[in-house]
């Protein structure tokens, strides 16, 4: 466990509060780096760490602010592309699935169960492609990027596989 000798400045590092940011000087490296930027949590495998969200939480250090505009804004677009990343893998899932599909419509080799799955995957499809659309709106919504309600990613259909034997 390091010594703490003075912390300052501690602010959430997110708006769910998980982690408090803060300016720490520990003893056993205050020569060489002096204070340097810490990230405390409950959760921290070393107890320095664990120990410093406490001491933060109960105001030794002043108020946790909350955290920045500017890291807020940085969360939610980090966010929102992983979301709308994961939107359109699925769309170019949706995408060959369909193409395959048509082109065994195209040459009369489809089968009864691919030509029902169509309209299944056309609507799949637009809902992905709708969920995409939205997530890139979100700047437009009243609260960005601090409070707002984000758009719910449609569920994918149940594909049930028996087991084989």
């Amino acid at each position: 466990m390091y010594t703490v000798i003075s912390a300052r400045d501690p602010r959430w590092s997110d708006m769910t509060h998980t982690y408090i940011n803060l300016w720490v000087l520990f003893a056993e490296f205050k020569d060489t780096y002096g204070e340097v930027p810490f990230s405390a949590s409950p959760n921290d495998s070393a107890a320095h760490g664990v120990d410093l969200f406490n001491r933060a939480l109960a105001g030794e250090f002043g108020p946790v602010l909350e955290p920045t505009e500017e890291a807020v804004l940085q969360l939610v677009t980090s966010q929102r592309n992983n979301l709308s990343s994961n939107a359109t893998y699925r769309i170019h899932s949706l995408l060959d699935e369909l193409d395959i599909l048509q082109d065994a419509i195209a040459m009369n080799l489809a089968t009864e169960e691919q030509l029902k799955s169509v309209p299944a995957i056309n609507a799949e499809l637009y809902a992905f492609r709708l969920y995409r659309v939205r997530l890139s709106l979100i700047d437009t919504l009243p609260g960005y990027p601090r409070k707002f309600d984000w758009p719910v990613a449609p569920a994918q259909p149940f594909v049930y596989v028996p087991p084989s034997e």
